[in-house]
């Protein structure tokens, strides 16, 4: 695909189309997982998870980064990216290599420092470190096909992995009835699987030469973004750890579950900003003049709350009912949880929205220190919530901090353009959410109920359009008067 903001726009939408559609269509397999799990044992796959998110975003050295970023400068000689990427890999592999013969060496130390008061770690762990192998070499191949601009092939992988992760899975957990063991082994089988299936055409890219060049490289480039990237797990993850150590297995399971229902809004977001990001640096990068581009960024911003604001009060209001029509009972209690995560997710679509100026204009050595502050102040609020308010305490963490986080780096990234954003918007939004969680999400399941929830959503995006085209009419009339006394 020749280069250009356009191609990049419609070759990532593709991309985000088939993430979006792979990961949504996770969230469909609620239903049948919770027939099958207990709420303990989502407590154990919540806890698996976390090791894994972070481990797996730890082991791959930022290096994924750096094999995007470098491909282009190699792409005109083969044999340049061919070493690089056999240089990349090798380095992995080795660093893996030895991780593991470390870990079942010392193992019982290991275990001891990560013991768990609710369930029996090592058989689990056993077969995270595993995943963790072929897990990172599989991010290295998409992550290629990606860099390659081969974007239907990139959506044609992850969900292939998708679909040989699922089946697998389904397999051990509902046809076996292994449960919790069963679901993260069929991650690792679905690894494997997808691994020797596509590794062979990943290697024919390789020159099998290795640079100490290429490695420094790729290292400088790497480990600022590897801080970045473990910072952001910590900050999405550390909750289920510190629960572990103040509330039951069961409470966990149905925490996880919670938090996976209300993490399908990150997916939108984090879908529609790689949609919104090329447009973003299409603008900013054009020749408009500085008004025109200050008035694009806040009628984006304006669309962009509507939109996700929209989605956020559907789950918010809705999620009860949708637990009760599709989990059995037992779940029922982590409706409780899911509106106050996505209300944080919603703080998380407006730090995406807030950090591309740092990208627009080369900042990005300050996203380490930002992603820091925001997952230390996380783990400090979870400290101080948890022991006295449980899974509740965990979520609330979640809105804080993610608040904190959004509202941080618009203050940074304003040093460097700001357009005078009307705040207006947020706010009502801010407040709706508010006055759910306080009042309508108390209400029983009845047809009284479930109109006041469709009448308060409507009068919701009826005052936010109203809003957005009363604040964008007034911003153009002042351009063009601006024009025209410039004239």
């Amino acid at each position: 695909m020749p280069y250009s903001l356009k191609s990049v726009f419609k070759g990532g939408s593709i991309y985000t189309i088939g993430q979006l559609l792979t990961k949504a269509s996770a969230f469909f397999l609620i239903p049948l997982y919770t027939r099958f799990l207990t709420p303990e044992d989502f407590g154990i796959i919540g806890y698996a998870h976390v090791v894994l998110q972070f481990a797996g975003t730890f082991f791959v050295f930022g290096l994924r980064g750096s094999q995007t970023r470098f491909f282009y400068q190699y792409k005109d000689d083969s044999l340049n990216v061919g070493s690089f990427i056999f240089t990349i890999n090798l380095f992995l592999l080795v660093i893996l290599s030895c991780f593991f013969v470390i870990y079942f060496f010392s193992k019982e130390i290991i275990l001891n420092y990560l013991h768990t008061n609710n369930f029996i770690l090592a058989p689990y762990l056993d077969i995270v470190i595993l995943i963790i192998f072929f897990q990172v070499f599989n991010q290295m191949i998409v992550a290629y096909y990606l860099a390659a601009k081969n974007y239907k092939k990139c959506a044609f992988l992850q969900f292939i992995q998708f679909i040989l992760t699922t089946l697998i899975i389904i397999l051990f957990v509902v046809v076996l009835n292994q449960g919790a063991y069963g679901q993260i082994k069929g991650i690792l089988w679905g690894n494997i699987v997808f691994f020797f299936i596509f590794c062979w055409d990943y290697i024919r890219k390789f020159s099998f030469k290795f640079s100490f060049s290429h490695l420094t490289t790729a290292l400088i480039f790497g480990i600022p973004i590897l801080f970045h990237l473990l910072m952001g797990s910590i900050h999405a993850s550390i909750d289920r750890v510190i629960l572990e150590r103040y509330v039951s297995l069961g409470e966990l399971g149905i925490y996880t579950l919670g938090y996976q229902i209300g993490m399908v809004l990150s997916v939108i977001v984090g879908s529609i900003n790689r949609a919104w990001q090329p447009n973003y640096f299409e603008f900013m990068s054009s020749s408009m003049d500085i008004e025109q581009k200050k008035f694009e960024n806040r009628r984006m911003l304006a669309l962009w709350v509507i939109g996700i604001g929209s989605i956020c009060l559907v789950g918010m209001m809705w999620a009860k009912e949708f637990l009760i029509l599709l989990t059995p009972e037992k779940f029922h209690v982590a409706a409780g949880v899911v509106p106050i995560i996505l209300f944080g997710y919603f703080f998380q679509g407006l730090y995406f929205f807030a950090v591309s100026p740092l990208f627009q204009f080369k900042k990005t050595k300050f996203l380490p220190f930002l992603t820091a502050v925001s997952a230390l102040l996380n783990i400090i609020l979870n400290f101080m919530f948890i022991p006295k308010y449980g899974i509740y305490g965990a979520a609330y963490a979640t809105v804080l901090s993610f608040a904190f986080q959004s509202a941080f780096v618009y203050f940074v990234s304003k040093k460097l353009f700001y357009p005078e954003y009307e705040f207006f918007p947020i706010i009502v939004a801010i407040l709706s959410f508010t006055f759910v969680l306080i009042f309508i999400n108390f209400l029983e399941v009845n047809f009284l109920a479930e109109m006041i929830k469709v009448i308060f959503l409507m009068l919701f995006i009826a005052g936010m359009t109203y809003l957005y085209k009363d604040y964008s009419y007034n911003i153009l009339t002042k351009i063009r008067k601006r024009c025209l006394s410039g004239a």
